[in-house]
């Protein structure tokens, strides 16, 4: 593991040993989210993290949480390549509730729709009761839905963690969301560790950018740019010479 990747896996860690020695577990207060670039190896701190908290005494479960049925495929691949049958999948809400149930599946990897369909069908499971903790993968928009609240509300105990790239603050925050959770630190708490695109770029860890500006369409010889403040809207809708085909 790099720096960066030990770094944001300590700090959960920690939070987790925090915020339940004050018995915050169930709360926005015992998680957080890691804003990590893409291609900075969130899969494997992830993983890294879900191995080391799923050791720790008090800890019950580790749910690793996607928002997609193929990335449900590609992060079990990508957790057996670090170590094989480390983690459960699951193809269908039955074997999700098994696993639940199943003292022996520590680490269980599946899709934020199945379990929302685990917790609508099974309303006082006693699973709700353990202390878990779970992680969503790519936590932007799509957990701040009606299924990110059935399951806080329905769990009792539990640590939220996001993994992003792209994190929702007030500036690029849109108008949609459920209880009033519209940015990223609403949903899952403070953010513990900053990777970013500029710090990959400087640590050669992903390539940078390259702008060409290619032009393709060619202006008439002896035609002179003009800045102006707007389109003149009068002149062009008061013109004879506007195409009126179809008029």
């Amino acid at each position: 593991m790099r720096p960066y990747q030990i770094a944001a896996t300590e700090r959960i860690l920690n939070k987790i040993l925090v915020s339940s020695n004050y018995h915050q577990e169930g709360s926005i207060q015992a998680g957080g989210f890691i804003w990590h670039t893409t291609g900075s190896g969130k899969t494997l701190t992830s993983f890294k993290t879900a191995i080391l908290a799923s050791q720790m005494d008090c800890i019950d479960k580790v749910l690793f949480v996607v928002d997609r049925k193929d990335l449900d495929y590609q992060t079990m691949k990508e957790y057996d390549r670090f170590q094989k049958d480390a983690a459960n999948s699951n193809k269908s809400v039955a074997i999700l509730k098994k696993q639940l149930e199943d003292d022996n599946c520590k680490i269980i990897i599946t899709t934020i729709q199945k379990l929302g369909i685990f917790v609508k069908k099974n309303k006082g499971h006693s699973v709700f009761q353990s202390h878990i903790v779970m992680i969503f993968d790519e936590c932007h928009r799509s957990q701040f839905g009606e299924l990110h609240k059935d399951i806080v509300k329905s769990f009792k105990k539990f640590h939220l963690f996001g993994f992003t790239g792209t994190p929702i603050f007030k500036a690029n925050a849109g108008s949609n969301g459920t209880a009033g959770i519209r940015i990223t630190d609403q949903a899952f708490g403070e953010k513990l560790h900053t990777y970013t695109i500029i710090d990959a770029i400087n640590d050669h860890n992903v390539l940078p950018f390259r702008i060409d500006y290619i032009k393709t369409v060619r202006m008439k010889n002896g035609v002179k740019d003009k800045k102006v403040e707007g389109i003149d809207k009068e002149s062009a809708l008061n013109s004879t010479e506007k195409n009126c085909s179809g008029c």
